[in-house]
């Protein structure tokens, strides 16, 4: 593939990288994330970047350090951005100026006449997990973990989910009840990108992104298409094409 600026948007969703062991899927991922913005004028990370990231604690770690010093050092090639996901705790607080853009909930881009949305989803899906993310982030939460008084209990939490694939959803989650409420959400926008339930599906103009962790593909958005593509033998290859259109 020739190194040029063939998209408006370069999309990693749910890559819910690994905090310890499995160091290549990192590198791999590292690597990536360094072409990605060769192509991409924009590079977003649609959130739940990691197993566990938290900016105040015990889960701040070695590896979230060293994702930061890549976003670092790619923002002369592209815009980064980054949306929080609900396994990301406290980014935006605390890491906000690694990033061109960081949001706790969505960003909205205009191209021209096109609104293009970007959500990770889960304000969207199931209610257990909007309620379990409130009581992990409200207020008196990030005072609690930013003084480490509960600091046992968050890394309990935090090993329970460490190198496990995580399922946010009950088997039988439809979709379309995510899609109506993104909809109803961005009434304005052309076309809504959301991650969180790890599948890949088009619903009129909401398009539900695949999970990196489990596939390896990641997207890359132009005004017309969407297209799905692989880093595969050193280079990024698009595996097919969705028009917009």
């Amino acid at each position: 593939m020739n190194l040029q600026k063939r998209y408006k948007f370069i999309v990693f969703s749910d890559t819910h990288l690994p905090v310890e062991n499995n160091e290549d899927k990192f590198n791999n991922f590292l690597k990536t994330l360094k072409l990605s913005s060769m192509i991409g004028e924009k590079v977003i990370l649609l959130g739940d970047i990691f197993e566990v990231w938290s900016g105040v604690s015990y889960y701040n770690h070695k590896r979230g350090q060293l994702l930061l010093e890549r976003v670092k050092s790619i923002r002369e090639q592209a815009e980064v951005i980054l949306i929080e996901g609900n396994w990301d705790f406290f980014l935006c607080k605390n890491f906000k100026k690694h990033f061109d853009i960081c949001s706790e909930k969505f960003v909205v881009f205009s191209e021209g006449e096109i609104n293009f949305t970007f959500t990770h989803g889960h304000f969207f899906g199931d209610w257990q997990t909007r309620v379990l993310h409130f009581i992990l982030t409200n207020p008196i939460s990030y005072l609690a973990w930013k003084t480490g008084f509960l600091k046992k209990l968050e890394v309990k939490v935090a090993h329970k989910f460490l190198n496990k694939e995580t399922n946010p959803l009950p088997k039988k989650y439809d979709l379309s009840l995510a899609a109506k409420k993104l909809k109803n959400k961005f009434k304005k926008s052309d076309f809504i990108f959301s991650g969180h339930f790890h599948k890949e599906k088009k619903i009129e103009n909401v398009f539900f992104l695949k999970d990196y962790q489990s596939s390896g593909i990641f997207y890359g958005i132009t005004e017309e298409k969407v297209e799905v593509l692989l880093f595969d033998n050193e280079e990024i290859k698009a595996l097919k094409s969705l028009s917009l259109k």
